[in-house]
C-alpha cells in the first residue's frame, strides 16, 4: 500500500516514491498472519482545508512544530532514571559471582552480597544452573549457611551446612525455590571443611575426617593423622578422597600442609607419595591447580600423574558463565560445560610420568607474545547521508530491565568452533529474567511460548521487545513489563536482528533497520517498525514503513514517525522529511532542503525538528600546506523552519547526555 501524501503539503515528484508501507510481501503464504500496516483506532475526523484567505499566515522563518497528538501516553510508560540512579545501571549484578557447589548436571553460583541475599539480607543471592533447566534462582538456602554441596548418583541433591555442622538437603534446584525446600539431616558438629561428589559427602573436624554414603543421614570417621588438623577434604565422584593436613611449623619453617588419601570411602587413609603444595578440586580432577606443572591424582587413587592435559579444563565451559546477563542471545553447545564428573580423572602414569615426592617449583614459561589492536580510517560522508552513521538516540534507562542470562542451548553441529557461543539454532531458548536496578532483585522468567528461535531483544520505556524468528524470514514480536506474561503482538516481514530501539516520550516506539554505509552508491531502502503507545498485547500495535533512500527515523508522539529521505541522485546535499501517522495519510514537513553541512543526527525536542550539525572542513589551499593538528570542528543544533531551512538555535541549546551503548549487564 502506497502512503498518500497531505494535499496542503504536495511533494516534488521525485519525493512520491518517499514512502511505500507493506506488511507482507507478495510472496508471502499467508498474509493474515501478519500485521496489518496502520493501527486500528477510532476515525479522527479531519478538518477540510481552510480558504486560502481564512489561513493563517506561517512565518516560514518559525522553528517547524508537529501536530499535536490525538493518541494519550501509554499506560505502561516508566520514567528514565534520574541521574544519581544511572549509576545503578552501570554494576554488574552477577559480575563477581563464585562457584560454591558443583554437581554432575548443575552449578550453584553466589554473585557479590549472595550470602547475605540467600540469607535474607542485601544482594541478589544464590542461583543455580542447570544443564537441562537453565537459569535457576534465586535459590532459598537456609540462613546462616557455612557451606553448599552437591551429591547424588542419580540427580543431584543440593546441602547446606551450618557454622555449627548441622546439615540440611534439598532433592533438587526446584525445591530448593521453596522456603522449606531444605529438610534437616545429620551433622558433623564442630566441622570446619566439608566437601561432595557422587553419592559421598565427608566433613573434617579436627583430626578425623566423617564422611556419609546415606544422603547425610548418617556419617562414620576416621582419624586421618593422629594429633593433627585436617584444613581440607576434596571427594572424587568414584569415592576417592584426599585430605590436606596441618603440618607444626619447626624453628623458622612455616606450617605447612601435608595430603593424604583413601580410596575406601574414608576408611582408612595414608600419607600420598606426592606432596603437592596445595590442592584442590575440579570437575574430578584432585590437582595442584598449576596448569603449567599440572598433577593430577589418577583413577586408581593412588598416583599421580604429570602427562595430564590441564588445557582440557579450560577448553570446558563453566556452567557459571551463563549467569551472564545481557540483551544479547547467547547459547552455547549441549556437552560444552565443565561439571563434577567431566573431564573424568586421567588414566594412572606411565613410566617416568609420575609425580612423587615434594612437588619442586614449576619453571614458568616465560615466553610471551605481542598483541595490540589497530584502527582503520572510517568511511567519509557527506550532508544528509552523514545520518546514517551517526548512533541514534539510545532509550534513557529506567528501573526495570528485560535481560536474558548466557544458558540457552544449540545444536552443537552449528557452534563453529565446537563448543563455543552460539546464537541460531536453538534446541532450547535462553531464560530471561527481571532485573529492578532500584530494589537489586533479578527474577528469572521463562522464554514466551511461540518463540522458540529470539534473535534480538530491546528494552525501551520499561518494557522489554523480544523479536524472534519466524517462518519465510519474518520475525515475530513479544513484549512485556515489569509485570504480567509476555504478549504476543503478531508478525512482520522483517530481519530480526540489526534493529535499533527508538523511543518517544509516550511510549511510541520505532525499531529501524540496519541501513548500508553511508557512502553506499545503491542504498537498500530504509525499514522501520512503528509501534503505537497501545496497550501491550495490542495486536496491530504495529506497522512496516519502507522509506526508499531513507536516512533516518525517529518516533514522534501519538505513534508517528518522522521519515527523512535525501535522493541518491543528491549525494546528500538534499533533503525531505514527511510524518507518517496510524490512520492518517503522510504529512510532508518539509522538501527540498538545502544541506550545505554534514547532518550528524536528528531528534524531536518539544515537538521540534532538529539536526545536530557539523560543518565541513575548510577547503585546502594548493601550496598551503594543511594544519597539523587539523582544524577543530563544533557540531551545533540547528532547528528546521516551515520554510525548509536549517537554522542555528539561538541561544544555543545545551546538548543533552548521549546515552552510550552498555555491554554486559551494564552493556545491552
Amino acid at each position: 500500500m502506497r502512503l498518500s501524501l497531505d494535499a496542503a503539503h504536495p511533494l516534488s515528484p521525485t519525493a512520491l516514491a518517499l514512502l511505500t508501507a507493506s506488511c507482507v510481501a507478495a510472496s508471502e503464504p499467508s498474509p493474515a498472519a501478519r500485521a496489518p500496516v496502520s493501527v486500528a483506532l477510532a476515525p479522527v475526523p479531519l478538518q477540510a482545508p481552510a480558504p486560502a484567505a481564512a489561513e493563517p499566515r506561517v512565518d516560514p522563518s518559525a522553528p517547524l512544530e508537529l501536530p499535536p497528538s490525538t493518541i494519550p501516553p501509554a499506560a505502561w510508560i516508566e520514567a528514565p532514571l534520574e541521574k544519581p540512579q544511572r549509576a545503578l545501571v552501570d554494576r554488574s549484578l552477577f559480575g563477581e559471582h563464585r562457584e560454591i557447589a558443583l554437581g554432575a548436571h548443575v552449578a550453584v553460583l553466589a554473585a557479590t552480597g549472595g550470602d547475605a541475599g540467600a540469607a535474607g539480607g542485601a544482594g541478589v543471592g544464590a542461583f543455580a544452573v542447570h544443564e537441562a533447566l537453565g537459569v535457576v534462582g534465586p535459590l532459598k538456602l537456609p540462613a546462616r549457611f557455612a557451606w553448599v554441596g552437591i551429591a547424588g548418583v542419580q540427580d543431584d541433591a543440593l546441602y547446606v551446612a551450618t557454622p555449627e555442622g548441622a546439615l540440611h538437603r534439598a532433592a533438587g534446584v526446584k525445591d530448593a525455590l521453596r522456603p522449606d525446600g531444605f529438610a534437616p539431616r545429620g551433622g558433623v558438629p564442630g566441622a570446619t571443611a566439608w566437601d561432595a561428589a557422587g553419592g559421598l559427602i565427608a566433613a573434617a573436624a579436627g583430626e578425623r575426617v566423617s564422611v556419609s554414603a546415606d544422603e547425610g543421614r548418617s556419617f562414620t570417621s576416621a582419624v586421618v593423622a593422629p594429633g593433627r588438623t585436617v584444613r581440607a577434604v576434596l571427594v572424587r565422584p568414584d569415592g576417592a578422597l584426599a585430605a590436606a593436613v596441618e603440618v607444626p611449623a619447626r624453628g623458622a619453617r612455616p606450617a605447612a600442609l601435608d595430603t593424604f588419601l583413601s580410596s575406601d570411602r574414608g576408611q582408612t587413609w595414608r600419607r600420598s607419595a606426592f606432596q603437592p603444595r596445595t590442592i584442590e578440586r575440579a570437575g574430578s580432577w584432585i590437582w595442584n591447580g598449576d596448569a603449567t606443572c599440572p598433577a593430577v591424582l589418577s583413577r586408581n587413587g593412588r598416583e599421580w600423574t604429570r602427562a595430564a592435559d590441564a588445557e582440557v579444563l579450560y577448553r570446558l565451559l563453566p556452567l557459571g558463565d551463563a549467569l551472564h546477563l545481557s540483551t544479547s542471545i547467547r547459547a552455547t553447545a549441549a556437552g560444552s560445560f565443565r561439571t563434577a564428573v567431566f573431564p573424568p580423572a586421567p588414566e594412572p602414569p606411565a613410566r617416568g610420568a609420575a609425580a612423587v615426592g615434594r612437588e619442586p617449583p614449576c619453571k614458568e614459561d616465560d615466553t610471551f607474545g605481542m598483541g595490540g589492536i589497530m584502527g582503520g580510517y572510517g568511511a567519509s560522508c557527506e550532508g544528509a547521508l552523514c545520518l546514517l552513521a551517526g548512533a541514534p538516540p539510545r532509550p534513557p534507562p529506567t528501573r526495570t530491565w528485560i535481560a536474558t542470562f548466557g544458558d540457552g542451548l544449540c545444536d552443537p553441529a552449528s557452534a563453529r568452533p565446537p563448543g563455543s557461543v552460539c546464537a541460531t539454532h536453538l534446541t532450547r531458548p535462553p531464560t530471561f529474567a527481571v532485573v529492578d536496578h532500584i530494589a537489586s532483585t533479578v527474577t528469572p522468567i521463562a522464554a514466551p511460548e511461540g518463540c522458540r528461535q529470539p534473535a534480538a531483544l530491546h528494552n525501551a520505556a520499561g518494557i522489554g521487545v523480544l523479536i524472534c524468528r519466524g517462518g519465510s524470514g519474518g520475525a515475530s514480536i513479544f513484549v512485556r513489563g515489569a509485570q504480567g506474561p509476555w504478549h504476543a503482538e503478531g508478525s512482520q516481514a522483517m530481519p530480526a536482528e540489526g534493529l535499533e530501539p527508538l523511543v518517544a516520550p509516550d511510549g511510541t516506539l520505532v525499531l529501524l533497520g540496519r541501513t548500508l554505509a553511508a557512502n553506499t552508491r545503491q542504498r537498500e531502502p530504509l525499514l522501520a517498525l512503528v509501534r503505537s503507545p497501545l496497550p501491550l498485547g495490542t495486536a496491530q500495535a504495529w506497522r512496516r514503513v519502507v522509506v526508499p533512500d531513507g536516512v533516518a527515523a525517529l518516533p514522534a508522539p501519538g505513534g508517528a514517525a518522522i521519515l527523512a529521505r535525501s535522493p541518491a541522485a543528491s549525494a546528500g546535499r538534499r533533503l525531505e522529511l514527511a510524518l507518517d501517522r496510524p490512520g492518517h495519510p503522510a504529512l510532508a514537513l518539509a522538501r527540498d532542503v538545502e544541506v550545505d553541512q554534514d547532518l550528524m543526527r536528528m531528534e524531536v525536542q518539544d515537538r521540534r525538528v532538529r539536526f545536530r550539525v557539523l560543518p565541513k572542513p575548510a577547503p585546502e589551499v594548493p601550496g598551503r600546506p594543511r594544519p597539523v593538528p587539523p582544524e577543530r570542528r563544533e557540531a551545533r543544533w540547528h532547528a528546521l523552519t516551515y520554510g525548509g531551512a536549517l537554522v542555528p538555535e539561538t541561544p544555543a541549546a545545551a546538548t543533552p547526555p548521549v546515552e552510550e551503548r552498555r555491554f554486559g549487564p551494564a552493556g545491552r
